[in-house]
């Protein structure tokens, strides 16, 4: 039986991965990678010149529909961009009021040929979502942002709503106080921005997981609670570690998931850690991206 289980997980991999449907289904890959800011901290393999070509082959390995990105800064806007040729993106734009570590650093990507934007808008994870502030109290003194857009399928019409974000990192228990605040924002306003029946993916490195052992754990209960994980409801899924350290944690490590998909009124198909090492160097990203294929 679990012989079974590994060849249909892996020939519904790569029939996905090849572009490909089961019949009759109308499937849009959805992704979230955390591209990993440029530091000289990062030499050799890890250097951000280094890994943009391997991510410029993964993203045209699996032609994503949907991605949401999270820390690209400003002076790797332009190489970003160039990864994803053809596509159009969204992201709260640097201005006199807006300094660019005040925009989380958060980026939506998608193929104009499948979906087209009907609208968007952004708010920061704080106590006023609408002007620059931190998030509450947390020792985390990053901006941090919802980034969200409504696209409507331009195969069947379907209206759904995307949104990427990227919580709060530190570990002290105050700040899993704050992601949890981060985390019930952002539903509530995914709920009054869906309209009845609308899908709703939010996607983001959460900087938390559900791991039995992790302390940060009720950071995402709000999204349990309101939403579904496509990790956990995916007809297929896997159990790899999205967060790497680039090398700092073993691949046998399980459940180190810091990167999430959560939905509603959608139906994943098939879920996927990303962690293939063939694109050039071992590690494209100190997180390795997530994937999930939805039927909307």
């Amino acid at each position: 039986m679990f012989r079974l289980f590994i060849f249909i997980f892996f020939s519904l991999s790569a029939w996905l991965l090849q572009g490909q449907q089961p019949a009759g289904r109308d499937t849009a890959k959805v992704m979230s990678f955390n591209i990993r800011f440029d530091t000289p901290k990062d030499t050799g393999e890890y250097a951000w010149a280094s890994r943009q070509e391997p991510i410029r082959r993964m993203f045209r390995e699996i032609k994503p529909d949907i991605i949401g990105i999270q820390e690209p800064r400003a002076d790797m806007l332009e190489a970003t961009y160039a990864l994803l040729p053809g596509f159009r993106h969204f992201k709260i734009e640097a201005d006199d009021s807006i300094s660019d570590a005040m925009t989380g650093n958060i980026i939506i990507f998608y193929r104009p040929e499948r979906f087209e934007a009907v609208d968007s808008g952004y708010f920061w994870l704080s106590p006023t979502p609408g002007k620059p502030s931190h998030a509450w109290n947390s020792t985390d003194k990053h901006y941090r942002c919802a980034l969200w857009m409504r696209l409507r399928d331009l195969r069947n019409g379907a209206s759904l709503i995307f949104c990427t974000t990227h919580f709060p990192y530190k570990k002290a228990p105050v700040d899993t106080e704050v992601r949890a605040k981060c985390a019930a924002l952002i539903c509530e306003r995914m709920k009054a921005l869906a309209g009845e029946g609308e899908a709703v993916l939010v996607t983001g490195d959460m900087n938390s997981s559900r791991a039995a052992h992790d302390p940060r754990r009720p950071s995402l209960d709000p999204f349990f609670e309101s939403m579904n994980s496509a990790r956990d409801k995916a007809m297929f899924t896997n159990e790899r570690s999205s967060f790497n350290g680039f090398g700092r944690v073993s691949p046998e490590i399980r459940g180190l998931n810091l990167d999430h998909i959560f939905y509603i009124n959608a139906r994943p198909l098939l879920f996927e850690t990303v962690d293939y090492q063939g694109y050039g160097v071992r590690m494209i990203s100190d997180h390795y991206p997530i994937m999930c294929h939805f039927e909307l």
